[in-house]
């Protein structure tokens, strides 16, 4: 999995570098929503580095551009649960991974004005849980190390043609493939339960995950580098 991610990234950063028109460097960072399956959602953050490389403007009518992205960043994901009762008060608590994530990313900008330019974009992620606060102390001995997952996200770019720097907003969903917690078919483990302080030994009938869901909305500021045009390429 690691091997098709670094092969993806790489094929990514050579054809977009061959053919940039533009390059950037920046930060961003914003609200993540974490969840997993029949989970409360996890409200918490993430922040990024980033590079991007553009491509030429084409056509005219709605002229476009492909280019290529490269980021890395802290993503807090998770979620939260309900853990017992008392009286008609509810305990919800939460579990959370702190991830370490890169990700290569293909984007595509449309130019509706000089400075306002909507884009989507999409690749592969891959996650290094550094860290992790997990309530339930079965689940907390499953937490897989390196995760992989996809990106899929539009925003806006906001990039004046005068101006050394832009802005942008985007919204993107990024759905892990592999498991965050797993067990494989037939593992036995035994686990403390962390409101009784009692010691059980469970065998899985079948493979056990736990499989993280973000929702981030972002905020992000680059520095570009514009390369000069040549006649014959207007």
């Amino acid at each position: 999995m690691k091997q098709y991610f670094y092969s993806v990234a790489l094929f990514f950063f050579c054809c977009s570098f061959a053919t940039a028109q533009q390059m950037a460097f920046g930060a961003k960072g914003g609200l993540l929503v974490g969840t997993q399956q029949g989970k409360r959602a996890l409200i918490s953050y993430h922040a990024d580095v980033f590079y991007e490389s553009m491509g030429k403007w084409q056509g005219e009518n709605t002229p476009r551009r492909l280019g290529f992205v490269a980021q890395l960043g802290y993503h807090k994901r998770g979620a939260s649960y309900n853990s017992g009762f008392f009286g008609t008060n509810t305990f919800v608590v939460s579990d959370i991974f702190h991830n370490i994530s890169l990700a290569a990313l293909l984007k595509g900008n449309f130019k509706v004005s000089e400075s306002f330019l909507p884009y989507y974009a999409a690749g592969v992620r891959l996650d290094a849980t550094v860290a992790n606060e997990v309530v339930n102390n079965l689940d907390a001995q499953g937490v897989t190390p390196i995760n992989f997952g996809f990106w899929l996200g539009a925003g806006i770019d906001w990039e004046p043609p005068k101006l050394p720097f832009g802005l942008f907003f985007e919204l993107n969903v990024s759905p892990d493939v592999t498991p965050q917690v797993f067990f494989m078919r037939g593992t036995q483990i035994q686990y403390v339960d962390p409101f009784r302080s009692t010691t059980y030994t469970r065998t899985f009938s079948e493979d056990y995950r736990i499989i993280n869901l973000s929702i981030e909305l972002t905020f992000g500021v680059k520095f570009i580098i514009r390369k000069e045009i040549a006649p014959e390429d207007l």
